[in-house]
């Protein structure tokens, strides 16, 4: 019986990740409709989110472009910043604790849309158009525009 109940556990668990793995791989629109913008857990995401495709930009732009680059990266730590704070008001957690989440989110994200990125590459030559990434880029351009 204790075995049933371990298995049953494992592929609860199993199907969880794959779940939430599934999330990191859509357009931050997908993400966003049907969820409370309003709510705190929705906001550290989308700026975790955020922080992480301007990580992104800022490497492809890197060689062409060092000041966008510089600036890119900027807004990133700023919103990664930003949801950091939230995470310690919202969820009660030590600022050490949040920082190093968050940073542990956007390496894991950043990673996502490297990977996507090149898949998008190999594709249509681009980094960002036709895919979730410049959709997701739009997004945060406007995040950043409401600041």
């Amino acid at each position: 019986m204790n075995k049933i109940k371990l298995i049953i556990t494992i592929l609860f668990l199993l199907c969880l990740i794959s779940i939430a793995k599934a999330d990191l791989n859509i357009s931050l629109k997908k993400y966003l409709d049907g969820k409370d913008i309003e709510k705190g857990s929705t906001q550290i995401y989308l700026l975790k989110r955020c922080s992480s495709v301007y990580a992104y930009a800022s490497g492809i732009v890197l060689k062409s472009d060092a000041i966008s680059s510089k600036n890119f990266i900027e807004i990133s730590n700023n919103l990664l910043f930003k949801s950091v704070e939230l995470m310690v008001i919202e969820e009660n957690k030590k600022l050490e604790e949040a920082q190093e989440e968050a940073e542990n989110n956007r390496k894991e994200l950043f990673s996502n849309y490297i990977a996507d990125g090149k898949k998008n590459w190999e594709k249509n030559k681009s980094h960002f158009k036709g895919s979730y990434i410049s959709e997701d880029m739009a997004i945060c351009s406007k995040l950043i525009e409401d600041d």
